[in-house]
C-alpha cells in the first residue's frame, strides 16, 4: 500500500487535495524525525498543522479553503455561535487543541525564529511526531472505513527513508539499493527495524555472502566501532550507527 492509495481511501470522505496534502505532510514529519532532523521535524509539523486545520475546517464548515490560516480555521471550530458539521464535536475540539500546540511549538521554540537560548531538539520533536500520529489516527478513525491501523502503520513505514530505501514485499524487508556495503546494509535494516534484529534475521535479509554479513555485524558491534549493540539476543543501532547511515542516505538524495 502506497501514499496514493492511503490518500484515495481518505478522499472518499474528505476533499481530495487536502487528503493528499495531509498524507504527504505526515510522511514528511516521519522522515525528518526518523533521520533525527529535529528542526525539520518541527517545521514539517507546522506544515502538517496547516493542512490538518484546513481539512477539519472544511468538514466542520462545509467550505473548502486551501489557503485559510491555522488560527482562522480553528477559531471557527471553537466558535459555539456557528453551525458545525464535524461528526464528533468533542473530537473536533480536541483536534483543534493539539493542532494549536504543534503550531505554537513550531513557531515559538526556535524552528522558525532564531533564539539565543534554544535550538530544536529530540524531546520537542518527539512531542510533535507523536501529536501528528494522534491527529492522523483520529482523522483516519473518523473518515476511513478500511483497516485504519494498517493505514497508520503503512504511513510510518513509508517514512523510514526518503526514497523509501526499504519496503516490505510479502513479509520480508528489501533494501532497494545495490550501492550499500554489507556494513551499511546491516545499519539500514536496523534503522528500519524498531525492535532490532537477530544475526540470523540480518543474514536472511541481506542478499550477500552470509559469512561476510556476519563479519560486518561483528565489526560494527566491536569496541572500535560501537555502531550496533547486542541486547536480549537482537542487535540495535546506536547513535553512531544512525549518524553513519544518515550520511549514506543523504548522499543518495
Amino acid at each position: 500500500m502506497d501514499q496514493a492509495h492511503i490518500a484515495t481511501e481518505l478522499s472518499k470522505s474528505v476533499d481530495g487535495t487536502l487528503a493528499t496534502q495531509l498524507i504527504e505532510e505526515a510522511v514528511g514529519v516521519e522522515e525528518a524525525f526518523r533521520l533525527r532532523r529535529w528542526k525539520n521535524t518541527e517545521l514539517d509539523g507546522g506544515r502538517f498543522a496547516e493542512v490538518a486545520s484546513r481539512l477539519i475546517y472544511s468538514i466542520d464548515s462545509g467550505n473548502v479553503n486551501l489557503t485559510k490560516s491555522v488560527d482562522d480555521c480553528l477559531r471557527y471550530v471553537d466558535n459555539e455561535q456557528v453551525s458545525h458539521s464535524f461528526p464528533e464535536r468533542q473530537a473536533a475540539i480536541h483536534l483543534a487543541k493539539v493542532l494549536r500546540s504543534i503550531y505554537k511549538l513550531r513557531s515559538q521554540r526556535g524552528a522558525v525564529h532564531v533564539s539565543p537560548t534554544y535550538t530544536a531538539n529530540e524531546i520537542d520533536s518527539r512531542l510533535i511526531v507523536e501529536s501528528v500520529r494522534w491527529i492522523l489516527a483520529e482523522i483516519l478513525r473518523l473518515f476511513v472505513t478500511s483497516d485504519r491501523e494498517e493505514l497508520a502503520t503503512t504511513i510510518r513505514s513509508l517514512a523510514r527513508f526518503p526514497q523509501p530505501l526499504i519496503r516490505i514485499y510479502g513479509e520480508k524487508a528489501l533494501l532497494q539499493s545495490t550501492s550499500f556495503t554489507a556494513e551499511e546494509e546491516v545499519l539500514a535494516h536496523l534503522m528500519f527495524a524498531d525492535d532490532g534484529l537477530s544475526q540470523p534475521e540480518l543474514v536472511s535479509l541481506i542478499p550477500k555472502d552470509g559469512s561476510g554479513t556476519r563479519r560486518a555485524i561483528a565489526k560494527l558491534a566491536s569496541s572500535k566501532y560501537r555502531e550496533i549493540v547486542l541486547r536480549g539476543g537482537v542487535y540495535l543501532i546506536t547513535d553512531l550507527g544512525i549518524a553513519r547511515i544518515e550520511s549514506k542516505v543523504a548522499n543518495l538524495t
